[in-house]
This record gives structure tokens, sequence and C-alpha cells, in this order.
């Protein structure tokens, strides 16, 4: 797991606001709310990759952690393979692909024409970093909004 921390200064009129834990929490709510639509709208501004299903995106989420901080995730099955890469490309060795009968080979294109073969060796798949992209830019929109949380406590106190 990743921690990703946002300085929200130190004046005592904001140390005095965070020292209240609903305060607190409603500050990180509203900074784990604002990376994931950070992360959303890198996704779908063609940052990341192109969806084919949406069912990534649809897994990006957020929920409190219970001890003032939040659990920002993609739950997806295949959401770490997506940000890091498979194979070669993570760091493992290519993998082999085999049909599933001498009849439907992989058909690979050769010399004009195409060969089919029962087996190939997959080097991966590049990352496509979406999730800890942008870190500056997210953290300063996370600080942001945290503080207009912060903004509206202390001017409704």
């Amino acid at each position: 797991m990743h921690a990703i921390s946002v300085d929200f200064g130190n004046t005592p009129s904001v140390l005095a606001a965070l020292a209240d834990e609903s305060n607190a929490q409603l500050v990180v709510n509203a900074a784990a709310e604002r990376y994931v639509l950070d992360t959303l709208e890198w996704i779908s501004a063609g940052h990341a990759f192109t969806s084919r299903t949406g069912k990534l995106e649809q897994s990006i989420n957020w929920h409190p952690a219970g001890d003032g901080g939040a659990v920002i995730y993609a739950s997806a099955e295949y959401a770490e393979y997506v940000e890091k890469g498979t194979g070669t490309f993570a760091g493992h060795e290519p993998w082999v692909i085999s049909s599933k009968s001498d009849r439907n080979g992989q058909k690979n294109p050769a010399g004009g024409g195409y060969v089919i073969v029962n087996q190939v060796n997959h080097p991966g798949s590049r990352p496509f970093p979406y999730f800890f992209a942008d870190l500056d830019n997210r953290q300063a929109h996370m600080q942001q909004a945290g503080l207009s949380v912060l903004a509206s406590r202390l001017t409704g106190l």
C-alpha cells in the first residue's frame, strides 16, 4: 500500500480545526474524493489507456479508513497489471500462449502473408500508469479540496 500525504499548513486556526476529528475526517474525505475524480479525469483525457468496457474506471473508489485517513483503490482484478504492466515490462519472463487445438493456431503476419503457429512467447503488456500518475497535481488538488472544506467549517463556527 502507498501513502499519499498532503500538507494543510500549520496556522493556529487550521491546526485547531484539524484537532476536531470530525473536521479532520471531512478534510480527508474531500481529498480522497478529489483524488478519485482526478484519476478518472486522467483516464478520460486519454493519458493512460483506452477503456473498452469502463470496468476499471467503475472500480476506482475510496472509503474512510476509520483512523482519520482514507483508502483509495481500484478493485478490478487486473488494475495492478494495467498500472505496472506485465511480463518483461514488469521484470518477469515472457510466457507461452498455446492454441487449444492443432486446428486453431495463432495467426501471425509474415512476409506479406500469414503463418499459423500453435504457440507464441508473449512478452507482456506495457504499463499504462493511471493511479499514481501526475501525483504533484493530484496532491495540489487534494490540498485545495481539503482547504475548501476547512474554510467552510471555520467560517461556519
